[in-house]
């Protein structure tokens, strides 16, 4: 300590102290009134308490330790040294931030400020002292940055520095005419008033209070009042208010984010504990409080240790446990432990102690975290029981050895002293006892080899009756388990029985029993070890079928490994790809892959472990098409490194899909831009929806026809017949309307085709869909036709040609009425399809008839004219010629087709006669120029001679003789030519 620190100087005895109780500062009236009053010297760095006697040295320290707090007090020291009482009094002393660092005592004796007492002298020096000292005062007081004031005893402001007037958000002159009241919040108002009086009473108060400046701001305020006194009279309070409002917030902040803190921990369903170095519990939850300490947690229980809830040897043994890890500093996580709660059960725990540290790193305490695992040990057991049965029966070469295993196995695990298995026999008659356990200490009495029991006869034929889970005690059921003994002195006290079920089948039963009447029957885990026998029974066959399974099912099923290639195929697989497996099982699988779905089976393989849902991939064949597959992953197996993959070929299905949304958006598109008109009306025919295609009919928009009525159109000669046909639909469900005449916005009059469909069953539509169309521009054609078939029929009458009328979109031939008469055949009103027709053209003149028709239908050829045969209804056949005319609809599309069908036959078969005769004629014709040219030769060849060789006279005779044989044989083939002649003419 530094003694020979300069003193302050002052108006009245003041010391200055440090939290250590040391002196930092004092006045030379306080170095001569420690002199004068305690006959002791005063020095920078001497413990305050020194000055006084031992009596008031615990007093003088409570008081120093409350202005630390903030608070302001004082105490009365009855036994001076001059016989005097003197009156110290204890004041926080702020630093520049604002925080109390010391604390200032003030000297009064008997009730005298220590100003008065001290300066009642005539020193000069002691009134510039005190003017030195009021000047300190009044830049203490006015350049404070906390609020510094003076009240009178009313309560109203008479001082106030310019703080103060900041804080209160108005001028200082406004804040002197203010009492003080208004500036505090309305619920700190009683509690104020009373802190006021205490002071004016002389007692010092350090409070926290709510805020309102004249603008209503709202802060926090940490306030220090004191009396003032005039001589012994007090005749107003001092204060000092400190913004505290940014303290107070953080403070609530905290305060919530502890409640917070504590909801959440209440909240987990782990035990939670915190334990200071002398393990007493400064933290724990409400289920540590609620099963460990029996109660709910409060302050008063905080502070106990393990030996106050604990048997002694447990507690201390926890102690160590807990001393170990705030001693090391290491921690325990997750290890397995056993806690007995206060209702003596034993949990099966996993412990986690981790040290506790201050903000210096040292080690304080630490935090316990216990979480319950008694389900997953149990879960646990039972799995490994399971198991191990289904190992006892996979490693066992019979049944038999298989079920004296599995009793085995569930009496050592379980605690039973003895088995027995039974199998139902194969008439489903008896039960068959199979194993018993331990072997060669059966108890019962039979000297057979199996021991048989009938329906409902004993305990195994009880649980066969019931085929129920049912337990046994010996105080219950005597005679039952009189004669179960398993040596002379162990008597079978309790049994469970146990149906074992495949499907709905019961296919075999198991006691096991104990010599133990109060044995506990873990019910739920032998109910669930059950299922598993049963199925562990069936397995074989379970194993046979799913490789039956695998080779005959029609979806793919392959075996994929880790290292990217396919391990196993069945036939499906090869079959549907059209791969041998050698190929397949010797590349990756990626290879078969599509491209661009390899991102989708790579993401797929991540998430195999994740219960699947299908996803699609293309998978190529082996003649480079692709399938679309429908897959699923199994789960993955980590020991053998593979995963199973089922799939489905959805190829058909997504084409047809693809189809279905192409039919869809045509459909679509057929009801938004078809020229037909779509309407749904109700049953009073008021329209609910109209398409598009009512606008350039009836002139209306849609939504301007929504809601309107349907007979508003109607014309009315029209009405009678539509409400009788639409009557109709009562009892069926699509009408055909007859035509009719709707009269649209402009006041024109259409005429309009409808097909009409109840289906205001199907709420989908709930309505009655009118399919119409606009027919007026046929109507006008019909008519015209009419007109014109009309004329036809005049001029048919006044010839022999048949007239035809083929409309070429119904596929229909109306014949005229003459055609019975020319061919045989009657007209009919409803007309004959166009393959009827065909069918009566001469099979030798069906295509030539065929190929000139399509001009018509393709080239748009409007005249045409064709001869052919045409079959009558005897079967026989005419000569037609045929002149058709095409009729084309506004568009330029074909729409019928005028014929006028003329009989040629006689005409036609004179031809032929002609040609006939022409064809014989010709034949004459060559004759005369062949046959008869020979012997015409020879005449010439003999004249020849005889003009030539006349000299030759032997030769002559010959020669003439030759040339009459000659002319006679000319003379014949010109008489054959003249009867062949005369036949042809």
């Amino acid at each position: 300590m530094n003694k020979d620190r300069p003193s302050s100087r002052g108006a009245c005895p003041i010391i200055t102290i440090a939290s250590n109780y040391c002196v930092v500062s004092f006045n030379e009236d306080a170095c001569s009134a420690a002199s004068d009053l305690f006959g002791k010297n005063l020095e920078i760095g001497i413990e305050v308490t020194d000055l006084f006697k031992s009596s008031d040295t615990v007093h003088i320290q409570e008081n120093i330790d409350k202005s630390l707090m903030g608070e302001t007090d004082s105490y009365t020291i009855s036994d001076s040294h001059e016989n005097k009482d003197v009156q110290l009094t204890f004041f926080p002393v702020l630093n520049k931030d604002g925080e109390i660092e010391f604390v200032s005592i003030k000297f009064d004796a008997e009730g005298n400020s220590g100003l008065e007492y001290y300066n009642n002298s005539s020193n000069s020096q002691g009134k510039i002292d005190l003017d030195y000292h009021l000047q300190i005062y009044e830049n203490l007081f006015h350049n404070n940055p906390d609020a510094v004031f003076q009240f009178d005893l009313e309560g109203n402001f008479v001082n106030a520095n310019q703080s103060s007037a900041e804080l209160a958000e108005t001028s200082r002159e406004e804040l002197l005419n203010m009492h003080f009241l208004p500036l505090v919040a309305p619920e700190d108002a009683d509690r104020i008033i009373d802190h006021f009086e205490r002071a004016k009473s002389g007692k010092p108060q350090n409070f926290i209070t709510g805020f309102l400046s004249t603008k209503g701001t709202s802060k926090f305020l940490n306030v220090t009042n004191f009396p003032i006194y005039n001589g012994e009279t007090i005749i107003g309070v001092f204060g000092i208010a400190k913004d505290i409002t940014i303290q107070k917030l953080a403070e609530n902040k905290i305060a919530e984010e502890r409640q917070m803190l504590r909801a959440i921990i209440d909240n987990i369903p782990d035990y939670i504990f915190v334990k200071n170095r002398e393990n007493q519990s400064i933290l724990s939850n409400w289920k540590f409080n609620e099963n460990i300490l029996g109660h709910k947690f409060s302050e008063q229980e905080a502070g106990v240790t393990p030996l106050d809830y604990l048997e002694k040897s447990k507690a201390e043994g926890i102690i160590a446990d807990n001393e170990a890890v705030m001693k090391t500093g290491t921690s325990v996580i997750n290890r397995p432990d056993v806690v007995t709660n206060i209702h003596g059960k034993k949990e099966r725990v996993l412990l986690t102690k981790v040290p506790l540290k201050n903000q210096k790193k040292d080690i304080i305490g630490l935090v316990g975290i216990a979480r319950d695992i008694t389900e997953t040990y149990l879960h646990n057991k039972k799995q490994e029981l399971i198991f191990s049965i289904i190992k006892a029966f996979g490693d066992s070469p019979n049944f038999k050895e298989a079920m004296l295993a599995t009793i085995e196995l569930l009496c050592r695990e379980l605690n039973f002293d003895y088995a027995e298995a039974f199998k139902v026999s194969v008439n489903n008659q008896n039960l068959i006892r199979n194993a018993y356990w331990p072997e060669g200490n059966s108890f019962s009495s039979s000297e057979k080899e199996y021991v048989v029991y009938e329906h409902g006869e004993g305990l195994p034929g009880i649980i066969w009756e019931s085929g129920e889970f049912k337990t046994f005690r010996k105080s219950d059921n005597k005679d039952l388990l009189q004669n179960m003994n398993l040596c002379e002195k162990s008597a079978i006290k309790s049994v469970v029985g146990i149906p074992i079920h495949y499907q709905d089948d019961i296919i075999s039963i198991i006691l096991l029993a104990s010599a133990d009447e109060n044995k506990k029957i873990e019910s739920d885990i032998l109910k669930d070890i059950a299922f598993q026998i049963g199925s562990a029974i069936e397995s074989k066959r379970s194993q046979t079928q799913l490789n039956d399974f695998f080779h005959y099912s029609p979806n793919l099923i392959a075996v994929i490994g880790i290292d990217g290639f396919i391990k196993k195929v069945n036939p499906s697989f090869e079959k549907k790809f059209e791969y041998p497996e050698e190929d397949i099982l010797t590349v990756p699988f990626t290879e078969f892959i599509h491209p661009d779905d390899l991102a989708k089976t790579f993401k797929a393989l991540e998430e195999v472990d994740i219960a699947g849902s299908d996803f699609e991939l293309r998978c190529r064949k082996n003649d480079g098409d692709y399938l679309t597959i429908s897959w699923r992953f199994s789960q993955f197996f980590k020991e053998e490194k593979v995963v199973f993959v089922y799939g489905t070929d959805i190829t058909e299905i997504r084409e047809k899909e693809e189809k279905l949304k192409y039919s869809e958006q045509r459909f679509k598109a057929l009801v938004q831009d078809s020229s037909d008109i779509i309407s749904i009306v109700d049953e009073e025919y008021n329209y609910l929806y109209n398409s598009p295609a009512v606008t350039p009919v009836f002139g209306l928009s849609p939504n301007e026809m929504n809601a309107t009525n349907f007979w508003t159109y109607i014309h009315d000669e029209d009405k009678v017949q539509l409400v009788s046909n639409l009557n109709s639909l009562h009892t069926k469900k699509r009408i055909h309307l007859p035509s009719y005449r709707i009269k649209n916005k402009n006041g024109n009059w259409r005429w309009i085709e409808t097909i009409v469909t109840n289906s205001s069953a199907d709420p989908a539509i709930g309505g009655m869909v009118m399919n119409s169309r606009d027919i007026t521009e046929f109507i006008i054609q019909e008519r015209k036709l009419i007109e014109s078939l009309e004329r036809y029929d005049i001029v048919s009458k006044a010839t022999s040609d048949l007239i035809t009328d083929y409309d070429l979109e119904k596929n229909k031939m109306f014949l005229h009425k003459n055609s019975e008469q020319l061919f045989g055949y009657e007209p009919n009103e409803l007309g004959y399809d166009g393959e009827w027709w065909d069918e009566k053209i001469h099979p030798d003149d069906i295509d030539s008839v065929k190929k000139l028709s399509r001009k018509m239908h393709d080239e748009g050829v409007k005249n045409l004219t064709v001869e052919y045969r045409f079959r009558c209804a005897d079967g026989s056949y005419k000569y037609i010629l045929d002149r058709s005319y095409l009729l084309k609809d506004k568009y330029g599309a074909p729409k019928r087709i005028i014929a006028s069908m003329q009989d040629i036959t006689e005409r036609k078969e004179q031809l032929i006669e002609i040609e006939n005769q022409n064809k014989r004629l010709k034949e004459i014709a060559w004759t005369q120029s062949h046959v008869v040219r020979a012997p015409l030769a020879k005449i010439m060849g003999l004249v020849d001679l005889l003009l030539n060789y006349k000299e030759e006279s032997e030769n002559m005779d010959y020669i003439l003789e030759k040339i009459l044989v000659t002319s006679e044989e000319m003379d014949q083939i010109i008489r054959k030519i003249a009867d062949q002649s005369e036949n042809e003419l």
